[in-house]
């Protein structure tokens, strides 16, 4: 028996013809914030300068619904364009700049704990730890000027 597999199962569903319903919340929004600018600056000042500072808003709205850059949506480009002008630009590797890292094998016992009499198989291994522990030590100052 065959069955038709989906194609397209990223693709938003349309609502109203051509539009997603993130298109029309988009759009419901900038258009709201549109006729309120207008409605309040109406009143006062002359009907140009009314619907001049009311088509700004629109504009961008019609921007962020409609326009594809490069295959991504306006809204998308806009949140990566401010994500890139917030961070920052060139990374830089600082050799000990980082926080010390300290296994909790090394960490000292607190008076809380009790001493565990130990069998020669765990002195063994403490002993192979200390020796861990030395090596890395001479791995991380490898290679480093001398402190003055």
């Amino acid at each position: 028996m065959q069955y038709k597999i989906p194609q397209n199962v990223r693709r938003e569903d349309k609502i109203v013809g051509p539009l997603t319903l993130k298109q029309l919340i988009i759009l419901g929004v900038g258009g709201g914030i549109s006729y309120a600018l207008y409605v309040a600056l109406a009143k006062t000042y002359v009907l140009i300068f009314s619907i001049g500072v009311a088509l700004v808003p629109f504009l961008f709205t019609l921007a962020l619904t409609f326009i594809v850059v490069n295959g991504i949506p306006f809204h998308k480009w806009v949140l990566l364009l401010s994500e890139y002008l917030s961070t920052a630009k060139q990374r830089t590797f600082i050799m000990g700049g980082a926080d010390i890292y300290s296994a909790t094998i090394f960490a000292k016992k607190t008076t809380d704990q009790k001493v565990a009499v130990k069998s020669d198989e765990e002195e063994t291994k403490t002993d192979k730890i200390k020796k861990l522990g030395e090596i890395t030590k001479i791995l991380d100052t490898y290679n480093t000027p001398p402190k003055k």
